[in-house]
């Protein structure tokens, strides 16, 4: 039975990467305004404001990165 152990923790291992690599999707609160202003724009325009918004996520979470990089830093 030990022989199977590697495999199992393998088969696990990329099971949690599997399943950290495909989350849920997210289902925002979208006020009414937004969704009206939106939905008023051509594709494109919409197809834009898709890649802004992923855009500033990844900002975001570069500064998040970067200030708890320093805080462990100087600690």
């Amino acid at each position: 039975m030990s022989t199977f152990k590697p495999r199992r923790t393998l088969i696990t291992a990329i099971l949690f990467a599997a399943s950290l690599a495909s989350p849920l999707p997210a289902h925002p609160q979208g006020c009414t305004q937004c969704q009206d202003n939106t939905a008023a724009t051509p594709p494109k325009t919409q197809a834009a404001y898709r890649h802004a918004i992923i855009l500033m996520t990844l900002t975001a979470g570069g500064l998040f990165v970067g200030t708890v990089a320093l805080f462990k830093r100087y600690r």
